[in-house]
């Protein structure tokens, strides 16, 4: 999907991510990645990991706007290890454009590599995860400004660790970054409605849930109640209309079913209300053939409480 980049106040919304645990390394593990094994056999891998709910690499981040030079924590940087770093670890990011165009290759996006004129890394893209700590972030000096009217993106690679008892992850040592501006849907909302299903039916009543920015025309929160781990993406069309579809990641299903007709609610009619900046959504996705046919069915009532 082609991810616009818009000229409203964005907020920035990276998550600090501790992430512990080991971590099987295909490149260390074919002998092909720097480092040597440390006691008990398993490499202290570092890694790019963009997102705690999915594997895909790469990720969306909001920003206020603005004119002046702004230095913002971008990627973190993490020990995939079950213990905090037992010293200061220096690592050496490097930009790759090649990442952005096989991401747009691979999933029909079209963003384009912002120029060396645009930003530059902080310390040389040298990031130290502390001793005592599981991460460090990569830092970048821009001007959000400068990002406002297109589809950025950054991509960036481990390219070095100055310690031998730390290998580079064969997994996760890549990710693409977009930098997209917050949309004037972005904020918090109370969720009200019903999630129709046929063996946990249920009432939904979420107060002040994230609902955050995708691109210009769309948002992203969860599926129902299901959580950030099967989130949707909620187009909005230039007649107020809604379009509800799956997001990059999602773990739940990929075909949903939009406007699904269910007598009595005609009110759930997908649509947005500017004036009281409500959501009314009526969706579906099936759990058997055929496809068609929604058998768990979500009517959600969104009404914006303020910013995130």
């Amino acid at each position: 999907m082609k991810l616009n980049i818009i000229k409203s106040a964005f907020v920035l919304s990276l998550i600090a991510l501790g992430m512990t645990g080991c971590l099987k390394d295909d490149l260390y593990d074919d002998s092909k990645t720097q480092s040597t094994r440390p006691l008990g056999g398993q490499p202290m891998a570092i890694e790019l990991k963009v997102s705690a709910t999915n594997l895909t690499k790469f990720v969306t981040l909001a920003f206020n706007n603005g004119n002046n030079d702004t230095v913002v924590n971008l990627v973190p940087v993490t020990l995939a290890w079950g213990s905090p770093a037992s010293e200061d670890i220096n690592v050496t990011i490097g930009l790759q454009d090649t990442l952005v165009t096989s991401y747009n290759n691979n999933n029909g996006t079209a963003y384009d590599s912002a120029t060396s004129s645009m930003f530059s890394l902080v310390n040389n893209g040298v990031v130290t995860i502390p001793k005592g700590s599981f991460t460090g972030y990569l830092q970048i000096k821009m001007k959000p400004v400068d990002f406002i009217g297109h589809d950025w993106a950054l991509g960036f690679v481990i390219k070095s660790i100055d310690k031998p008892a730390y290998t580079i992850s064969g997994n996760f040592n890549t990710a693409v970054v977009n930098v997209a501006i917050k949309n004037q849907y972005d904020g918090l909302y109370d969720v009200t409605g019903y999630f129709t299903h046929p063996s946990s039916p249920r009432a939904i009543n979420i107060a002040g849930e994230k609902v955050k920015t995708f691109n210009a025309t769309t948002i992203t929160k969860a599926l129902g109640d299901l959580g950030d781990a099967t989130p949707v993406n909620i187009i909005i069309n230039a007649d107020n209309t809604v379009t509800v579809g799956p997001a990059p990641g999602a773990t739940g299903s990929t075909a949903l079913v939009n406007n699904y007709s269910q007598s009595g609610y005609p009110e759930y009619n997908n649509t947005y209300n500017p004036a009281t900046k409500t959501f009314m959504l009526c969706y579906g996705y099936p759990m058997a053939t055929p496809t068609s046919i929604p058998t768990r069915i979500i009517r959600e009532k969104l009404v914006y409480t303020g910013p995130r």
